[in-house]
Formats: C-alpha cells, sequence, structure tokens
C-alpha cells in the first residue's frame, strides 16, 4: 500500500502519464554530484559557522508565535499553526521546513485532513493537518508546456505521484545553501580537514633521506612505514642508512588560522548572518559585538537571516487553497525584538525618526497601550 492511499484513501489518481513529459528538479538527484566531492547537508552541518548559522535562523524561526488575521484582527491559530501534524510538535514541523529552505531552497508539507467545507475553490475544504516531508524525497513533475495554466502536475513521493492540491508546497527565495554555497562550504571543509590532520598527527613533519645504498619504491615504503611504528610505539626508532630531519610546520605558518577564520566569516556572509552573532573572527573585517550595537545586529539578523524564510512561509500559508481567501498569516517578529528592551526601542526610534511609523503604531509595537486606552492592539509585524 502506497503513502498515497494510505493518507488519502483509494480515490487518489496519478498524474495522466500523456501530460507528464519529463520530471522536474529531484531535489535528492540535484546534489547527487556534491555527494561524490563530500557536500551533503550533514558534511555541512559539520562545518562549526554553517551549523552555528543555521541553528540561529531555525530556532528564531521555531520560537516565534504565529497567527492568522484579517487587517490587524487575530482569527486564532487552528491545529495547522499550531500542530499541523499529529504526531509532532509545531517546532519539529517548522523547524524541518525552515532547514529544507535553508539547505534545498524549497519544503513540502502533505496535506492529512480537511475541514469539509467545500467552496468553488477548495472542493474538499481547507487543510486542517499536515505533515512535513523531507524534501530530498520529492520529486516536482512538470509540464514541459509553457503555455499551461499550472505548470507544477505533480509531486513524486517515495514513487507515488500526487496532485498539486494534496500538498502545500513552499517555495524558497533562492536555490538553497548546497547549490549557490557549493564552493564556499567546500573550501571549509578542505580548511577542517587540513586542520584534522595536523591535530592528529603523532610525530613531527620530517624527511627520512637515504644516505646509503638505493632503495627501491617499496623498500622505501617499509622504512617510513617502520620508521613510523617505532617512533609511535617505542617513541625511540633506529636509523641505519638513513637521515631524519624535522620539519617544523605547524597550522599557523600554512596560515591555516587566518583561512579557518576567513572561512567562517565567509559562511556568515553566505547565510546573511551578522559575522559576529556566531564569533567568526575580526580579520572578516567585522565588528565587535557590543552592547552598543546589539539591536543592530539583532534587527539586522531578522531582517536578512530570517526574513526570506519567514515570508515564504507566511505567503505560502495565506495562500487561498490554504487559508480563506481575506485572511493571512504572520509570524510575530516584534515579540522576538521586544526580548531586547533597548534594541525595541532603538529599533522603534529609528522608523519614527524616518517617518515610516507614527507614536500610536510605536507605543503598539513596544507592548505599550496607546494614550487614553488600557487595552493593546498588537499589530503583526512585517518585515
Amino acid at each position: 500500500m502506497s503513502i498515497a492511499t494510505r493518507l488519502f484513501g483509494e480515490d487518489v489518481a496519478p498524474v495522466k502519464a500523456s501530460y507528464v513529459t519529463y520530471p522536474g528538479p529531484s531535489y535528492a538527484g540535484d546534489y547527487a554530484t556534491m555527494r561524490v566531492t563530500g557536500l551533503t547537508r550533514n558534511t555541512a552541518m559539520g562545518i562549526a559557522a554553517a551549523a552555528a548559522c543555521r541553528n540561529l535562523i531555525v530556532n528564531t524561526v521555531a520560537q516565534l508565535g504565529v497567527d492568522r488575521y484579517r487587517g490587524a484582527t487575530s482569527l486564532g491559530q487552528g491545529w495547522l499553526l499550531t500542530q499541523p501534524d499529529p504526531s509532532t510538535t509545531w517546532v519539529d514541523t517548522i523547524s524541518g521546513t525552515v532547514d529544507d529552505l535553508i539547505w534545498y531552497g524549497a519544503a513540502i508539507w502533505i496535506i492529512l485532513a480537511r475541514d469539509g467545507i467545500a467552496t468553488r475553490e477548495n472542493p474538499g475544504g481547507l487543510p486542517v493537518r499536515a505533515r512535513r516531508i523531507p524534501i530530498t524525497d520529492v520529486d516536482v513533475v512538470m509540464s514541459d508546456r509553457l503555455t499551461d495554466y499550472q505548470q507544477i502536475v505533480g509531486y513524486r513521493i517515495n514513487g507515488t505521484t500526487l496532485d498539486p492540491h494534496q500538498v502545500v508546497y513552499f517555495n524558497g527565495p533562492s536555490e538553497g545553501v548546497l547549490q549557490f554555497g557549493a564552493r564556499t562550504l567546500s573550501q571549509a571543509i578542505q580548511l577542517e580537514d587540513a586542520a584534522n590532520r595536523f591535530a592528529s598527527v603523532e610525530l613531527p613533519a620530517g624527511v627520512l633521506q637515504n644516505v646509503g645504498h638505493e632503495l627501491g619504491q617499496d623498500e622505501a615504503a617499509e622504512v617510513v612505514e617502520a620508521f613510523q611504528v617505532a617512533r609511535r610505539t617505542n617513541a625511540v626508532a633506529f636509523l641505519q642508512n638513513v637521515e631524519y630531519t624535522r620539519v617544523d610546520l605547524n597550522p599557523a605558518e600554512l596560515q591555516l588560522v587566518d583561512a579557518r577564520a576567513t572561512a567562517a566569516t565567509d559562511i556568515a556572509r553566505l547565510f546573511n548572518v551578522p559575522v559576529t552573532m556566531i564569533g567568526a573572527s575580526p580579520t572578516g573585517n567585522s565588528s565587535a559585538l557590543l552592547y552598543s550595537n546589539v539591536s543592530q545586529n539583532t534587527a539586522q539578523f531578522v531582517q536578512q537571516g530570517c526574513a526570506p524564510y519567514i515570508n515564504t512561509i507566511e505567503r505560502t500559508l495565506s495562500l487561498p487553497n490554504v487559508t480563506p481567501r481575506g485572511q493571512s498569516v504572520r509570524f510575530d517578529v516584534n515579540a522576538f525584538l521586544r526580548t531586547d528592551p533597548e534594541a525595541a526601542a532603538a529599533y522603534v526610534l529609528g522608523l519614527v525618526s524616518s517617518g515610516i511609523i507614527d507614536q500610536a503604531e510605536a507605543r503598539s509595537y513596544l507592548g505599550i497601550p496607546a494614550v487614553g486606552q488600557t487595552a493593546l492592539d498588537l499589530t503583526p509585524g512585517v518585515i
């Protein structure tokens, strides 16, 4: 029994083969060549700077509140915005979604249940339950006719092709860090490998020079291996007709320290995360993390590092096939910025001085009731 049959029943019909002309992007296949060179999500997460950037973005988005609005009026969250997958939590679902958007530039939810309220646009009703599926398990099936109104005609998951209305597809703002950042990540991995080689060598680097009779290649290899074993086990090695010269090489002379610091800085820029937020080296022309610039770094991180993924999720969940027309889904970014009062105050003062918001909006942003009122009217922030 296929996954589609278990989820939707026997009435699931595959897309007609005559309409599907070729498989679209395969998120597993696109990175097959990268796996040959060792570049995958797991290897990239092995880079401390990349893992720090990913964790900052994912954890920030996961802790933001989310709600449905009609204008400035909150309409409540519902299951789709609190626990779309009954088998796990909202944090797990949204974290996996953001993770897929970061690395692969897309994410997908399979719709598990609908509210049953039929409309012309949604005969089966709007989704109330959904499950995030790793995007690496998905093939996008497309038509090659550019004049087709709907070019994406299905999603192939575990050998079963689902119609577009059976999934919620998040199309990110870019092709994903593994794609456009492949060169930067590969260089960082090479630097880490070089540093590991220095850390794992038990003997000082050196050269064995033959001062006796000439040795063949195999004999020379045996001499080198015997010398290494003797030094490793006894700390003393006996040399005959061979002279050992120590070569004083260290990571600093090979500029591994500076190169790794620069790589961390480049990775931070790759994720649009302020360099100081992951402790990258000032050699990458970054400023020190001071209390005076905490607000600037926080606002920059939210606006540049998190905003692309927040906007993608908001706009996707606000589409009429997910949310009733006239309503929208918004993350409460203001609550995150308000966790640092001085940062929030500086941010608001900058918006007021620029004429972007007025005093009433500024007070609302900071959680202060308007003049003459006691109740708050907090409109969700828009990045």
